[in-house]
């Protein structure tokens, strides 16, 4: 315990010297030049001002709530056991900037070219679905019987023809490349930052969130569930040729970011992406149909008929075709930052956000995001944060070190994730990022 206490005390006394080192030295010019060149994400300028060139950034944040991913398939392999879970919710995000570059010119303003490649998909079987199937799945195994009860099967479809569309799968995805170009600039000796970043961007899929539902039905002396709805997906693929043509429609958008150092202590800052200007196009759909799916049983044979599946086939239930086609516009989120500075100096920040996105491939509505990070920026080499928030209906606990040498910077961070708060930490889901910059 004393070891532990020792520890903490030396490095209390670090801290508070090197707050107030770093804090001298970085008003030594201007005492309100807080916001000049700084990131949004962190609070600390950049240490390359005159070029820098990013490679490898990375990130991949996914959840996989009530899936057994390990044991998820038991006894036969080929079979799919439903008493492995209870729900699904299946949440993949992965982002990779390859390349970047940044440089001032003519010291009229700093000017970063950039690309990147976003992939996000969303897949979701509710509770009722899982118990309906688990339901059939327990009735196809009561095999040969003289008399049967269809007591709880009848109340069973009652619940299911109330809530139908509670009963079924939902999903959504959506696949872009871009290509962009920003140029920031500092007003007011340093306490405005401004920067807009228009980029061309291309659709290589596209699929607006929905749903295909299970529906209980009678129809004589029949009762059942029946398959209702279809899937449309878009891509720049021509499943029927073969060919892939993802640059024939580019699309535009518009980044507008600002950061303004309000009082010493605070700094506030605003970011809106993806402000759409041109839309992509894609011209090729296939259509996943499951209006032929049907399992009932029948009252009058119960043991011959339990239970009767009618499954259409693969081809008939997947159509293709281009004759529509589909306006893309990439996901808008608006961000609002508070940087607050106890220190007067970016050696300790603490970051608290709000914002919004509308992401119709995760969500039919607009999702409420924040978060709070707290970053410890030693005067040179090291940084570490921590941080917590929601993003996208996705929960996650971040963990992260940056190394920066001034010629080359690593970041490295690591988060668990969930689809609830409590969730988050029980490791049903994982992101990780890296990224990595040089210049001088």
């Amino acid at each position: 315990m004393k070891k532990i206490i020792s520890i903490i005390s030396v490095f209390l006394i670090n801290f508070c010297f090197l707050s107030l080192l770093y804090g001298q030295n970085d008003n030594t010019d201007n005492e309100e030049i807080a916001s000049e060149g700084a990131d949004l994400s962190t609070g600390k300028r950049e240490s390359r001002r005159f070029f820098e060139l990013g490679i490898a950034n990375i990130a991949l944040n996914n959840v996989f709530n009530g899936v057994d991913l390990f044991g998820l398939f038991g006894g036969d392999s080929s079979r799919l056991d439903m008493g492995k879970f209870d729900s699904i919710a299946v949440n993949l995000n992965f982002f990779t900037n390859p390349l970047s570059v940044k440089f001032p010119i003519a010291n009229l303003f700093v000017l970063d070219v950039f690309t990147g490649a976003d992939i996000d998909v969303s897949m979701d079987m509710p509770k009722k679905t899982i118990d309906a199937l688990k339901e059939i799945e327990s009735l196809a195994k009561i095999g040969e019987i003289s008399d049967f009860d269809f007591s709880e099967l009848k109340e069973f479809i009652k619940r299911l023809q109330e809530f139908p569309l509670e009963s079924g799968m939902f999903a959504g995805a959506s696949a872009f490349m871009e290509i962009g170009m920003g140029g920031s600039k500092t007003l007011m000796d340093g306490r405005l930052w401004l920067r807009a970043a228009p980029s061309m961007y291309f659709t290589l899929l596209y699929m607006k969130r929905g749903g295909i539902s299970l529906k209980g039905y009678q129809n004589g002396t029949k009762y059942g569930l029946a398959g209702e709805g279809a899937m449309h997906m878009y891509s720049a693929w021509d499943l029927n040729s073969g060919d892939i043509n993802p640059f024939s429609s580019p699309g535009l958008d518009l980044t507008l970011e600002a950061l303004f150092a309000l009082f010493p202590v605070l700094d506030t800052g605003v970011s809106i992406s993806h402000i759409p200007l041109v839309p992509s196009t894609l011209k090729h759909r296939m259509t996943i149909d499951v209006s032929g799916l049907n399992m009932y049983v029948d009252t009058t044979d119960p043991a011959g008929s339990l239970m009767n599946f009618n499954v259409p086939d693969f081809e008939s239930m997947i159509t293709e075709g281009d004759s529509e086609n589909k306006k893309v516009f990439r996901p808008v989120r608006f961000d609002f930052y508070a940087l607050v500075k106890p220190f007067r100096s970016p050696v300790l920040v603490i970051r608290p956000n709000i914002g919004a996105t509308a992401n119709m491939a995760v969500s039919d509505t607009t999702l409420f995001n924040w978060g709070l990070k707290v970053q410890y920026n030693a005067p040179v080499i090291f940084s570490a944060f921590i941080g917590t928030g929601l993003t996208e209906n996705i929960w996650a606990q971040q963990l992260g070190i940056i190394l920066d040498l001034r010629v080359f910077e690593l970041s490295i961070s690591g988060a668990l994730a969930g689809m609830g708060f409590v969730e988050s930490w029980s490791a049903k889901g994982f992101g990780a990022e890296i990224g990595f910059k040089m210049g001088f």
